[in-house]
């Protein structure tokens, strides 16, 4: 699939997952160039950016774009929340606690469990932007 091929389809999602979000704003639509994107810490110190969508992550459903710098290996960890991820740069390494572990090519899919433990990385020369949605308030709860 090419990178833009993987970047239209993510497109498509995020606007699939956003209807019902936008469907109760006013009678104006929202567009956001890339190019402008208004990235922040997700932490103080943090290598990881973000850049909110829809919804409000401190508070319950929200979409949002996650940079993973290249290089970036994330701890083991969990999330209260169900997540839908799709990879739209770089290639992200996710795997599940004990099971299943692969390297996902842009355009790429993710469902992850809440509760469940995983592991996320941003492997290769290139940074991982990555769309998440979730149903739940974000979180980051480490693997004891």
């Amino acid at each position: 699939m090419t990178k833009k091929l993987a970047l239209l389809v993510g497109v498509l999602l995020i606007g699939a997952a956003g209807l019902g979000y936008a469907a109760g704003a006013a009678n104006h639509g929202t567009m956001s160039a890339y190019s402008e994107a208004a990235w922040k810490e997700i932490r103080p110190g943090s290598p990881v950016s973000v850049m909110p969508l829809w919804g409000d992550a401190s508070t319950g459903e929200h979409g949002r774009l996650l940079k993973l710098p290249a290089g970036f290996v994330a701890p083991d960890h969990a999330h209260t929340g169900d997540y839908h991820g799709i990879n739209l740069t770089g290639t992200w390494r996710h795997s599940f606690d004990g099971g299943e572990e692969r390297e996902l090519p842009p355009g790429s899919y993710v469902f992850q469990p809440g509760m469940a433990i995983h592991g996320d990385a941003c492997v290769g020369p290139e940074d991982c932007v990555l769309v998440l949605h979730q149903h739940e308030k974000a979180d980051f709860i480490p693997k004891e």
